[in-house]
Protein backbone atom coordinates (compact mmCIF):
# COMPACT_ATOMS: atom_id res chain seq x y z
CA UNK A 1 0.00 0.00 0.00
CA UNK A 2 1.28 3.51 -0.60
CA UNK A 3 0.59 6.21 1.45
CA UNK A 4 0.41 9.58 -0.22
CA UNK A 5 0.01 12.92 1.60
CA UNK A 6 -2.85 14.98 0.66
CA UNK A 7 -2.30 18.31 0.82
CA UNK A 8 -1.82 20.50 3.75
CA UNK A 9 0.13 18.12 6.19
CA UNK A 10 3.43 18.63 4.65
CA UNK A 11 5.96 18.43 7.31
CA UNK A 12 9.57 20.58 7.61
CA UNK A 13 13.03 19.71 6.59
CA UNK A 14 15.26 18.38 8.45
CA UNK A 15 17.16 21.24 7.60
CA UNK A 16 13.91 23.80 8.36
CA UNK A 17 14.18 21.91 12.00
CA UNK A 18 17.91 22.50 12.31
CA UNK A 19 17.69 26.30 11.33
CA UNK A 20 14.52 26.97 13.32
CA UNK A 21 16.45 25.45 16.39
CA UNK A 22 19.79 27.20 15.44
CA UNK A 23 18.07 30.36 15.91
CA UNK A 24 15.44 29.82 18.90
CA UNK A 25 19.04 28.69 20.66
CA UNK A 26 20.67 32.58 19.67
CA UNK A 27 17.99 34.04 21.27
CA UNK A 28 17.65 32.10 24.11
CA UNK A 29 21.58 32.74 24.86
CA UNK A 30 20.72 36.24 24.14
CA UNK A 31 18.24 36.56 26.79
CA UNK A 32 20.39 35.06 29.22
CA UNK A 33 23.35 36.97 28.63
CA UNK A 34 20.59 39.60 29.93
CA UNK A 35 19.07 38.01 32.36
CA UNK A 36 23.06 37.28 34.07
CA UNK A 37 23.80 40.60 33.38
CA UNK A 38 21.19 42.61 35.07
CA UNK A 39 21.40 40.19 38.34
CA UNK A 40 25.09 40.85 38.41
CA UNK A 41 24.16 44.45 38.18
CA UNK A 42 22.17 43.80 41.23
CA UNK A 43 24.23 41.88 43.24
CA UNK A 44 26.89 44.31 42.65
CA UNK A 45 25.06 47.24 43.91
CA UNK A 46 23.84 45.27 47.34
CA UNK A 47 27.50 44.58 48.07
CA UNK A 48 28.73 48.24 47.46
CA UNK A 49 25.36 49.46 49.29
CA UNK A 50 26.52 46.90 52.28
CA UNK A 51 30.38 47.40 52.79
CA UNK A 52 29.25 51.63 52.41
CA UNK A 53 26.87 50.89 55.41
CA UNK A 54 29.10 48.88 57.15
CA UNK A 55 32.12 51.41 56.67
CA UNK A 56 29.88 54.24 57.62
CA UNK A 57 28.99 52.53 61.10
CA UNK A 58 32.55 51.81 61.42
CA UNK A 59 33.60 55.45 60.90
CA UNK A 60 30.80 56.81 63.22
CA UNK A 61 32.08 54.46 66.30
CA UNK A 62 35.66 55.70 65.49
CA UNK A 63 34.54 59.55 65.43
CA UNK A 64 33.10 58.97 69.15
CA UNK A 65 35.85 57.26 70.67
CA UNK A 66 38.20 59.98 68.88
CA UNK A 67 36.72 62.74 69.70
CA UNK A 68 36.81 61.83 73.55
CA UNK A 69 40.05 60.88 73.38
CA UNK A 70 43.00 62.11 75.52
CA UNK A 71 45.69 60.82 73.42
CA UNK A 72 45.70 60.22 69.75
CA UNK A 73 48.64 58.02 68.84
CA UNK A 74 50.66 58.18 65.78
CA UNK A 75 49.23 55.03 63.69
CA UNK A 76 51.63 52.30 63.14
CA UNK A 77 54.75 52.96 60.51
CA UNK A 78 51.70 51.19 57.87
CA UNK A 79 49.06 53.07 59.09
CA UNK A 80 46.95 50.12 59.44
CA UNK A 81 46.41 50.28 63.12
CA UNK A 82 45.57 52.92 65.76
CA UNK A 83 45.58 53.50 69.14
CA UNK A 84 43.59 55.83 71.55
CA UNK A 85 43.60 56.38 75.09
CA UNK A 86 40.10 57.48 75.67
CA UNK A 87 37.37 57.46 78.40
CA UNK A 88 35.03 54.73 77.83
CA UNK A 89 32.05 54.20 79.83
CA UNK A 90 31.74 53.16 83.13
CA UNK A 91 35.55 52.43 83.19
CA UNK A 92 38.31 55.32 84.23
CA UNK A 93 40.91 55.38 81.01
CA UNK A 94 40.89 52.32 78.54
CA UNK A 95 43.26 51.71 75.83
CA UNK A 96 41.60 51.48 72.12
CA UNK A 97 43.13 49.46 68.96
CA UNK A 98 41.48 49.96 65.79
CA UNK A 99 43.17 47.41 63.25
CA UNK A 100 42.72 47.04 59.18
CA UNK A 101 43.41 43.35 58.69
CA UNK A 102 44.93 42.10 55.11
CA UNK A 103 41.45 40.29 54.39
CA UNK A 104 39.67 43.44 55.16
CA UNK A 105 38.15 43.25 58.69
CA UNK A 106 38.34 46.17 60.61
CA UNK A 107 38.59 45.88 64.48
CA UNK A 108 38.05 47.14 67.44
CA UNK A 109 40.22 46.24 70.70
CA UNK A 110 39.86 47.46 73.70
CA UNK A 111 41.32 47.06 77.20
CA UNK A 112 41.71 48.49 80.56
CA UNK A 113 44.67 51.14 80.87
CA UNK A 114 47.70 49.95 83.02
CA UNK A 115 47.13 46.26 81.96
CA UNK A 116 48.30 44.29 78.97
CA UNK A 117 46.95 44.17 75.60
CA UNK A 118 44.65 40.94 75.22
CA UNK A 119 45.57 38.76 72.36
CA UNK A 120 43.70 38.75 69.56
CA UNK A 121 41.94 41.09 66.99
CA UNK A 122 39.16 41.74 68.82
CA UNK A 123 35.52 42.63 67.90
CA UNK A 124 34.88 43.07 64.01
CA UNK A 125 33.58 46.00 62.88
CA UNK A 126 33.33 46.45 59.52
CA UNK A 127 34.02 43.90 56.39
CA UNK A 128 34.69 44.22 52.96
CA UNK A 129 37.19 47.10 52.99
CA UNK A 130 40.06 47.11 50.20
CA UNK A 131 42.78 50.09 51.25
CA UNK A 132 45.30 48.95 49.15
CA UNK A 133 49.02 48.37 51.04
CA UNK A 134 50.92 49.79 51.17
CA UNK A 135 49.67 52.95 48.94
CA UNK A 136 46.67 53.68 50.82
CA UNK A 137 46.98 53.78 54.98
CA UNK A 138 43.42 53.98 56.76
CA UNK A 139 44.35 56.33 59.52
CA UNK A 140 47.35 59.55 59.21
CA UNK A 141 47.63 62.03 61.67
CA UNK A 142 47.05 65.37 59.87
CA UNK A 143 50.56 66.99 61.22
CA UNK A 144 49.99 70.19 59.03
CA UNK A 145 47.23 71.41 61.40
CA UNK A 146 49.07 73.62 63.75
CA UNK A 147 45.42 75.05 65.13
CA UNK A 148 44.43 71.61 66.38
CA UNK A 149 47.92 70.11 67.65
CA UNK A 150 48.34 67.63 65.48
CA UNK A 151 44.94 66.03 66.94
CA UNK A 152 43.39 65.66 63.79
CA UNK A 153 43.05 62.26 62.28
CA UNK A 154 42.49 61.74 58.58
CA UNK A 155 40.48 58.29 58.01
CA UNK A 156 40.62 57.04 54.35
CA UNK A 157 37.91 53.93 53.77
CA UNK A 158 38.44 52.19 50.69
CA UNK A 159 35.56 50.23 49.58
CA UNK A 160 35.16 47.35 46.50
CA UNK A 161 34.91 48.12 43.10
CA UNK A 162 31.46 49.37 41.72
CA UNK A 163 31.05 47.50 38.95
CA UNK A 164 33.76 45.00 37.17
CA UNK A 165 33.75 47.11 33.78
CA UNK A 166 35.42 50.53 34.85
CA UNK A 167 37.20 48.84 38.08
CA UNK A 168 36.74 51.85 40.28
CA UNK A 169 36.50 52.19 43.78
CA UNK A 170 34.71 53.90 46.32
CA UNK A 171 36.58 55.65 48.73
CA UNK A 172 35.38 57.00 52.25
CA UNK A 173 37.30 60.05 53.75
CA UNK A 174 36.62 61.50 57.04
CA UNK A 175 38.63 63.75 59.10
CA UNK A 176 38.47 63.77 63.10
CA UNK A 177 39.34 65.83 65.68
CA UNK A 178 40.37 64.46 69.04
CA UNK A 179 38.44 67.70 70.65
CA UNK A 180 39.29 65.99 74.13
CA UNK A 181 42.49 65.51 73.89
CA UNK A 182 44.92 67.03 76.31
CA UNK A 183 48.29 66.11 73.69
CA UNK A 184 49.21 64.06 70.85
CA UNK A 185 51.63 61.61 71.63
CA UNK A 186 53.89 59.75 69.41
CA UNK A 187 54.65 57.51 72.59
CA UNK A 188 53.53 57.47 75.63
CA UNK A 189 54.33 53.98 77.24
CA UNK A 190 53.45 55.36 80.98
CA UNK A 191 49.96 54.92 79.11
CA UNK A 192 49.20 52.99 76.06
CA UNK A 193 52.01 51.38 74.38
CA UNK A 194 52.16 52.56 70.61
CA UNK A 195 50.37 49.94 68.33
Amino acid sequence: MNAQRTTGEEGFTLLELLVALGIGMVVLALAMVTVITFLQTGYNGVAMGQANDNAALALTALRRQVVNADIVYAPSTTGFSLRLLTALPHTTFACVQWKLSTTGTLYDLSWPNGQSQPSGNGTPIATGIVNPRPSTPPFTLDISSTSYGHRVLKVDFVLPETTKSTGAALSLQSSVTALDGQFYAPTAPQFCATP
